[in-house]
């Protein structure tokens, strides 16, 4: 088997070979679109394209050094650490961030272990990354279940939730309109401000969308309550799988659960597709504390009775070992600020 660069003329062939939206070819486009330099790669056997992975590369403001990804790409092995290495000392990379889509535990929706692969990754210049970019857990819902089954799986609040906003006349509906992508998104940073959260700026979810739209890979899920929006999500789509990036809900008229409601939908239209898996795109491990920040948003995944699974990690295979441990410590500072700020309409309200 060989490893090369891809030309343009073999974006169906990559395509089809990807599992995961954020390793697309269109989600390269829109990394180029933000001013990252990105490489697509292909592994061969003989002429067939078997898989592949996208590396972006991020430059530093007013340095000459950048900081390489690849997120929720295929198992890492030593063809991979050695082709990574050589296209990020040519991009003058301090590290290289890399979160494989590889799952190594499974949970049971109590949290009892099912299985576990003790994935050890033992690569030279390979660490345990000090900051993740994706959670390193989710919940993941199995579509191929029956909807009884599906629904004998939830928390019995939450049964009981989706009985009570279907009482109210909570009303769901889906597209790909940019009309409903405008909501979605306002009600997104109006939630991400009362939580405190930081978000990429506008701007940067609305170039994500203005080049995605028109993929089939994004959809607009909108839950209303006496013609009024109450909860958005965005929903991802790609092959056999089904996708939750982003979510966000009003704080008035709480009590219908429309968001609830509209994740069950979401559910249901997976299964109507014949898509196979649902995956929550991040919570808390097994061991959460109605303590941790997030807690809210994972009980509520919770919920949906999927199975808890653990990513074999996140990693930084190192280039520049010097400027790593200043990279990091300067980073550390810098998220302390942000998460700052963007508590303070929280911490003045």
């Amino acid at each position: 088997m060989i490893t090369r660069i891809l030309y343009n003329e073999e974006k169906e062939a990559y395509s089809k070979a990807v599992i995961h939206p954020v390793q697309t070819w269109e989600w390269g486009e829109f990394q180029q679109s933000q001013g990252h330099k990105v490489y697509r790669l292909g592994i061969f056997d003989q002429d067939k394209l078997i898989s592949g992975y996208m590396l972006s590369f991020h430059q530093i403001p007013h340095t000459k050094f950048t900081i390489g990804t690849l997120l929720r790409g295929p198992k890492i092995d030593k063809d991979m650490i050695e082709n990574i290495g050589k296209i990020a000392q040519n991009e003058n990379a301090i590290f290289v961030k890399i979160e494989p889509d590889d799952i190594e535990k499974i949970y049971d929706n109590k949290n009892q272990l099912l299985k576990n692969k003790s994935i050890v990754l033992n690569f030279p210049g390979l660490v345990v990354s000090p900051k993740v970019a994706f959670y390193p857990h989710s919940y993941i819902v199995d579509l191929k279940k029956s909807e009884e089954d599906l629904l004998s799986d939830m928390s019995p609040k939450t049964r009981y939730n989706i009985k009570l906003a279907n009482r109210h006349g909570v009303k769901i509906s889906h597209s790909t309109k940019d009309e409903d992508f405008e909501i979605y998104l306002k009600m997104l940073f109006d939630t991400t401000r009362r939580q405190g959260f930081y978000l990429h700026s506008e701007n940067y979810h609305r170039r994500q969308w203005s080049l995605l739209k028109n993929t089939g890979i994004p959809e607009i899920f909108l839950a209303s309550y006496q013609d009024k929006i109450l909860a958005a999500f965005m929903i991802f789509k790609l092959r056999d799988r089904l996708f939750y990036p982003y979510g966000a809900s009003l704080d008035t008229h709480r009590e219908v659960m429309a968001p609830t409601l509209l994740m069950w939908e979401v559910i249901k239209y997976g299964q109507s597709l014949g898509l196979k898996s649902f995956d929550m795109w991040g919570c808390l491990g097994p061991d959460a504390s109605v303590k941790d920040q997030g807690y809210g948003f994972h009980r509520f995944k919770q919920g949906f009775g999927g199975n808890l699974v653990q990513f074999v990690g996140t990693y930084d295979l190192v280039i520049n070992p010097q400027y790593y441990k200043i990279y990091n410590l300067v980073d550390k500072y810098r998220w302390k600020l942000l998460r700052l700020k963007a508590s303070l309409p929280k911490l003045f309200k």
